[in-house]
């Protein structure tokens, strides 16, 4: 608890391991509440393609499909009241867009109004990638992720936190690079938070480097 003070269950939580486990990620976190470790990060509720999700949901009607994930954040929010201290409630919508393409985008701001009336002590997060790492030059999704949360906001959803995924590889981005951007979501005031942040190169003085610089 010296060196770390939050977790994140990587996979415990998604939506089919949490249907075929969910003892699993519960005994998780009543050990880490045995532990003295409060701060957990939920990942996550929804991650909107048919890849990460139940495989029963690629077949159902549009208003099943609504059931069905209403029914997904229903639960697992609520079986894990009060546990956790953030919530990624959206994950990699720009990429992943199988159910908004069947519900509209618009639907996504009914996840997080739902999560909220479930469980007001979380911090809300949408959470992406590709927006800080790769030298920060794709723009492309620099400006879908931008949008997304524009229209989540003027929607009235509760977004609480910007999730920035750190995976970084070769091509690491300049820290005035990563100011820049993170002064254009920053507009938003919403409190920004890197997540999943890792160095995937083989130089470890580089790697303690830019991880110095970084933070």
């Amino acid at each position: 608890r010296s060196w770390f003070n939050k977790i994140v269950l990587e996979n415990d939580l998604k939506w089919p391991q949490w249907e075929g486990n969910r003892s699993r990620a519960l005994g998780a976190l009543d050990w880490l509440r045995a532990n003295g470790i409060a701060s957990v990060r939920g990942h996550n509720l929804v991650w909107p393609s048919w890849r990460y999700m139940p495989a029963d949901t690629q077949r159902l009607s549009p208003d099943a499909l609504r059931a069905r994930i209403n029914s997904r954040i229903d639960d697992t929010v609520t079986a894990t009241r009060g546990q956790l201290t953030e919530w990624d409630v959206v994950n990699e919508a720009w990429t992943n867009t199988d159910v908004q393409k069947v519900l509209g985008e618009a639907e996504m701001v009914e996840w997080f109004k739902r999560a909220r009336s479930l469980d007001p002590s979380p911090v809300l997060y949408i959470n992406d990638y590709s927006i800080l790492s790769g030298g920060g030059l794709n723009r492309a999704h620099q400006d879908g992720y931008y949008n997304i949360i524009a229209k989540l906001v003027e929607g009235g959803a509760p977004v609480g936190g910007i999730g920035m995924q750190g995976h970084f590889g070769s091509q690491l981005t300049s820290t005035p690079k990563i100011w820049q951007i993170l002064d254009r979501f920053a507009q938003f005031g919403i409190e920004i938070q890197i997540t999943e942040f890792d160095i995937d190169i083989d130089d470890e003085e580089v790697q303690g480097a830019y991880m110095r610089d970084f933070m």
